[in-house]
């Protein structure tokens, strides 16, 4: 079984860090307490799922971003973003239409020669 909470800590210091929060100031921003984002962040607790989400608001992410294999090396952060938030964006479409939005992203983040790999 993969370690998924390995990947949340160093993909939300790795957001945490791009934002130049320290993590009293993500506490703040994740109405938490900075000891409890100083715990998840070490790995000596778990986040609650509402603590999932505040924090994924306050760094303005998807909260699925924060598991992401690798997330934190993507190469391009602002075009896998601009995907997502393509992908996001097509939520209320037809079922139909979602999978022909998610093809025609995948092909294009494909064939981006910026772009790592990594399937949005």
């Amino acid at each position: 079984m993969e370690d998924y909470s390995a990947e949340f800590r160093k993909n939300l210091k790795y957001y945490r860090e791009q934002k130049g929060w320290s993590q009293s100031e993500l506490a703040i921003q994740a109405d938490s307490s900075n000891g409890q984002i100083g715990n998840v962040e070490s790995g000596k607790a778990s986040p609650s799922i509402d603590l999932v989400f505040r924090i994924a608001t306050a760094l303005s992410v998807h909260p699925a971003d924060l598991f992401l294999r690798d997330s934190s090396k993507a190469q391009n952060r602002e075009l896998y973003s601009k995907y997502h938030q393509l992908l996001n964006d097509c939520e209320n479409l037809p079922v139909y239409q979602q999978k022909t939005v998610c093809q025609l992203a995948q092909s294009l983040a494909d064939a981006h020669p910026d772009y790592n790999g990594t399937k949005i």
